[in-house]
This record gives C-alpha cells, sequence and structure tokens, in this order.
C-alpha cells in the first residue's frame, strides 16, 4: 500500500514554481501525512533537451502548479488509479485532492485547458486558472479561501509569496536592480536557475523546495547549504560574461533588442533583461539561443518593464504558440525555432515593430 500512497507534485521548474511547490508540499503533508501519503516533487520544464513536456504523463493524485495543462497529458489511467484506491478500502476523506493551478493563459500549439473546459476534461479535479495573477504563490494568496488552503500558511509564508511576485512579474525597480546579485530577489532566481554545469538541476529544486517547507525564512533557506554561496558567486560571475557576449551579438531592430547567438560559438546562458541595460529605449528583447536539438534553436522575447510599449494589444504567448510551438503570457514568450524557419524571426520582428 505504501508504495501507491505518492503524492506527485508538478511544478514549473523556476522561483515561482517552486515556492508555490513548497507551500502545496506544506498543505498537502500536513492533511495528509498522517494517512500514510508521501510528497514527490516533480519540477517541469516547458521545453527542454530531454523533449517536450506534452510526451510525458501525469500520475492521479498530483497537484500541477504553474503550468498550462494538456489535455495529452492524461490517460485513462489518471483516473483509473483513483478507483483502484477506492477498491484498496481508502475513503475519500483519506485520499487527497487533485490540483490544477496556473496563471498562464497559453503554453504550446496544443489544445490547453481554459475555464469553459476543465470540468468536463478533469472531473473531480479541483482547477483555478487566473490570467491576471502575476505569479502563483500570489494566486494562492488571492484565491487562498476557494482553493481551501488555511490562511495560517499564506501568512506563515508572506515574503516568499511576495519575492515570487517581483521575480515573476519582473517588479524590479530598474534593470540594474534585477542584475544586483546582493539582493534577495536576485538571489531566489538564480537559486532556482542556476547555470553552473556540474549542478543538477532537478535535484537542487528538490532540495530548495523540501527546505522551504521545513522553514519559511529566506535566510534560513540561504544558510542551510554552503554551495548557495558558491552558486550565488558563480552566477554573478557569469552575468559579467553574458554582458560582455550580449554586447557582442545584440543589435537594436526598431523597437527590439534582438540578440543573435544562432552563429555565436560562445553563449554563456540567457541574460533575460541585459538587452535593455544596452539599449535602454528598446521595448522589446529578442532572443535567439543555441539548442541541444539539431536543426533548431530556442528562441524567446518580452516587452521592456522599464520601458513598456504603449499598444499593448499583442500578445506573445498566443503569438509564439501559433508560429514557434511555445507559449507563454501576453508580455513573455518562448518556443523554438528550426533553421529553415529563420524568416519567421523576421516576421515578428515586423509583428513587434508595428
Amino acid at each position: 500500500m505504501a508504495n501507491d500512497k505518492t503524492y506527485t507534485i508538478y511544478s514549473h521548474s523556476d522561483a515561482d514554481g517552486g515556492i508555490a511547490a513548497a507551500l502545496f508540499s506544506k498543505f498537502i503533508n500536513d492533511k495528509y501525512a498522517k494517512n500514510g501519503w508521501n510528497i514527490e516533487i516533480q519540477p517541469v520544464n516547458h521545453v527542454s533537451s530531454l523533449g517536450e513536456w506534452s510526451l510525458m504523463e501525469i500520475k492521479w493524485p498530483c497537484s500541477i502548479l504553474d503550468f498550462t495543462l494538456h489535455p495529452s497529458l492524461l490517460s485513462e489511467r489518471f483516473f483509473a488509479n483513483k478507483y483502484a484506491l477506492e477498491k484498496k478500502g481508502e475513503s475519500n476523506k483519506s485520499v487527497p485532492d487533485c490540483y490544477w493551478i496556473d496563471h498562464h493563459p497559453t503554453g504550446s500549439s496544443f489544445p490547453f485547458l481554459s475555464e469553459l473546459n476543465t470540468a468536463e476534461i478533469l472531473p473531480n479535479v479541483i482547477t483555478k486558472w487566473d490570467t491576471t495573477a502575476i505569479s502563483t504563490p500570489g494566486l494562492l494568496r488571492t484565491h487562498q479561501q476557494e482553493l481551501g488552503l488555511p490562511i495560517k500558511l499564506i501568512k506563515e509564508y508572506e515574503e516568499f509569496i511576495d519575492f515570487a511576485e517581483i521575480i515573476d512579474g519582473a517588479l524590479y525597480a530598474t534593470c540594474e536592480a534585477a542584475h544586483d546579485f546582493s539582493s534577495t530577489a536576485v538571489k531566489l532566481q538564480v537559486l532556482f536557475n542556476p547555470g553552473h554545469p556540474a549542478i543538477d538541476k532537478s535535484v537542487l529544486y528538490k532540495r530548495i523546495v523540501r527546505q522551504i517547507v521545513k522553514s519559511a525564512s529566506i535566510e534560513d533557506l540561504f544558510d542551510s547549504d554552503f554551495i548557495y554561496s558558491a552558486i550565488f558567486n558563480f552566477e554573478e560571475q557569469i552575468f559579467n560574461k553574458q554582458l560582455r557576449l550580449y554586447k557582442k551579438n545584440t543589435r537594436l531592430k526598431g523597437k527590439v533588442a534582438f540578440s543573435n547567438f544562432s552563429e555565436s560559438r560562445e553563449f554563456a546562458g540567457m541574460g533575460r533583461f541585459i538587452p535593455y541595460m544596452l539599449f535602454g529605449e528598446a521595448q522589446y528583447a529578442l532572443h535567439i539561443m543555441p539548442s541541444f536539438n539539431k536543426g533548431s534553436s530556442s528562441l524567446s522575447c518580452g516587452i521592456n518593464p522599464w520601458n513598456k510599449p504603449k499598444e499593448a494589444s499583442k500578445h506573445l504567448g498566443n503569438y509564439f504558440a501559433k508560429n514557434f510551438s511555445g507559449g507563454g503570457h501576453a508580455f513573455v514568450a518562448g518556443g523554438k525555432v528550426m533553421r529553415h524557419e529563420f524568416s519567421k524571426i523576421e516576421q515578428l520582428l515586423e509583428y513587434l515593430n508595428e
């Protein structure tokens, strides 16, 4: 029976998803550990070198946090597992609920869930889809009562929730502040997305989530492992290298700071806001990055939080879902482009400069 009683939390592998996973881990553990349930954390990328997330299967029972869920992820076994447990004598009260909670308006070119079809596709799953939410932890705070989360839990993790809002909403005071490695927000962000090649990001992610569950103190998190200081120092060095490389590979194309690393032999990782340090007048930043997949490159685009476009009708997530097998929010999106489809990038530049 013990092997059957695993509750999986699938969460986006960034600070937003990680903090949400920690809150939900504590929530589920406090409520169901007495019934023998163990929690497993499964970080998820939208698109990775290991393949599309849509090719994986979600196991019941679980929580799906900060990620747009597609019907293709759900096999017949997803709901069959519930009935199998009930046949073994588990009562409804002793089996945790399933949750799907997200704030992304779109996730990929596959059909995705919406407020109109969730009840049909996900019966008996508690869902909350709020595209106005800045972050998933912020969504949990806003809809705490509706989701049945204890207010005590939300208040306990208020500091983490506030920083999740800053990180996922790019609510830094200035572009320079977004790269200030003495700030708590930047430290949290890089801790969930380290660039060091020797670090197993999945293992680190799970360790961070466990520590947050253990203590709602950010200082306790930073002090919990000596390797974190090494990560901060390494990431600051990487940023300085990124800044040099971005100066070589970034050009201003109308309203767009275009960083093209597709033909570059040097790439130190994406510097999300570095183009705005070079071209403060830019309203968008477009990145083309090397990919592990032969014949294609990764693509990312977002608006300048400190110089937003006056025309707010463009929805980058929908554009990338339609044209680059990707998706995202209205103001930030990612996807991939094949070598023979690079003409689409010129079309994107025209779209952004309209």
